[in-house]
């Protein structure tokens, strides 16, 4: 079989439209449906609960930072749970379940205060709304031939992104976020509809979603000990999702420190960084499929790095400067990633894959937040968001490892 990065530097590659049209099913669109709407469910909250816990709890802010870190540690570590009993009782089934407990915690969280009940449903929470997002994933990449693959999980990602971008507005200006409860039963309603619709969708095809009971075991260390290159790609995005994460998790506080108004140049540049992601990244992964040379992708992941143009300038115009590089070097790297991503999960196995996907994102978000917010305080703004140059280029070429691995293997010939 040859590696669809390899695959798409010969010939020619249909058009954007002719592509879409070559993926497209009610199923398939189902599953587009719910990339949209789960995240942005996710985002009408979790940007919010911070000022949640401590303005309408009456929490201190260390006690409602160490809440909010529960729901990235659960899935990082619980995760692939969902993936094991998905690859045994099938990927339809575990996505309906997954999505109904996480739409009952939420649900139960909007009328809770007691800290030992909101930690209990915010691991729930985390472990289960990951495997939503792995199994819709796993199915996109059954639902479609394994040559556009890589291109459904750039469309899953995009839509991601543009139901998150969505959700921020949405939720604080009319739903009240941060002083209102009315967030958690929308996001639990967002939750509660997928469900249902993709198991009505697939309604008569649970049987083929399920693992071939001849695969082999689909546990952690199962996977990366059998598909080096897997283990390669999950290695870049785990730095990856560190780098680009200081965007959300230092990158705010630091800007309240050192101007005035911090917090509304961090709604403009997060505006601008969601405007220029959303508006590149179909366009710019397509062009990659087609240009011969991989390198414009390996440009991506070092222009990750721009952040710090801002932490050793500290001026708006460094800054500016600073998310526009990262915010161009995201679409081009992430592109790469989810490419080879869709090609990588062997048949039987899509959600102990796309689990172990999850939980390197989680744990990269962790990391962002726990080590970083460390490195920030003790060495500085400006050495926190240098270490980001020389972290991304480490991503880049552990990235370049893992596309080579592939286009090395004995199937790939």
């Amino acid at each position: 079989m040859t590696s669809q990065p390899e695959a798409s530097a010969k010939g020619s590659r249909p058009s954007m439209r002719q592509e879409l049209r070559q993926i497209w099913s009610p199923r398939t669109a189902v599953l587009l449906a719910a990339s949209l709407v789960t995240p942005a469910a996710a985002f009408m909250l979790y940007p919010f609960m911070t000022i949640y816990f401590t303005h309408t709890l009456g929490l201190a802010i260390a006690v409602a930072g160490g809440l909010l870190s529960l729901r990235f540690l659960s899935s990082a570590g619980l995760s692939f749970v969902g993936g094991l009993a998905s690859d045994r009782w099938g990927l339809v089934p575990m996505y309906v379940l997954a999505g109904g407990v996480t739409a009952a915690a939420l649900a139960l969280m909007a009328f809770q205060s007691n800290l030992v009940v909101l930690a209990l449903l915010l691991v729930v929470v985390g472990a289960c709304a990951a495997t939503v997002n792995a199994n819709v994933r796993g199915l996109a990449n059954l639902g479609v031939p394994p040559q556009h693959r890589g291109t459904v999980q750039n469309y899953v990602h995009w839509l991601n992104n543009v139901g998150m971008a969505a959700a921020l507005p949405f939720s604080a200006f009319l739903l009240h976020a941060g002083a209102s409860r009315l967030p958690f039963i929308v996001a639990s309603a967002g939750y509660l509809a997928m469900a249902l619709l993709v198991g009505w969708a697939y309604r008569d095809a649970a049987a083929p979603t399920r693992a071939n009971k001849a695969a082999p075991a689909s546990t952690p260390w199962a996977i990366l000990k059998q598909d080096r290159p897997f283990l390669l790609l999950m290695g870049s995005l785990l730095l990856w999702v560190a780098v680009e994460m200081q965007f959300e998790s230092n990158l705010p506080l630091d800007l309240s420190r050192h101007f005035p108004h911090g917090a509304e140049l961090y709604g403009i540049l997060g505006a601008m960084d969601m405007v220029i992601v959303i508006a590149l990244q179909l366009v710019v992964s397509h062009w990659l499929a087609k240009v011969k040379s991989p390198w414009y992708g390996y440009a991506g992941f070092l222009m990750l790095g721009g952040l710090l143009v801002g932490g050793l300038s500290q001026t708006i115009l460094g800054w500016t400067l600073a998310i526009i590089l990262l915010s161009v070097g995201e679409v081009f790297s992430i592109s790469q990633i989810m490419a080879l991503m869709g090609t990588l999960p062997r048949e039987g196995q899509q959600s102990g894959y796309f689990s172990l996907f999850g939980m390197v994102q989680g744990l990269g978000t962790f990391l962002a937040y726990g080590l970083g917010g460390a490195a920030y305080q003790a060495l500085g703004p400006a050495a926190l968001f240098t270490l980001c140059l020389p972290a991304a280029a480490a991503s880049a070429v552990l990235y370049r490892q893992a596309r080579l691995s592939q286009a090395a293997a004995p199937d790939a010939a």
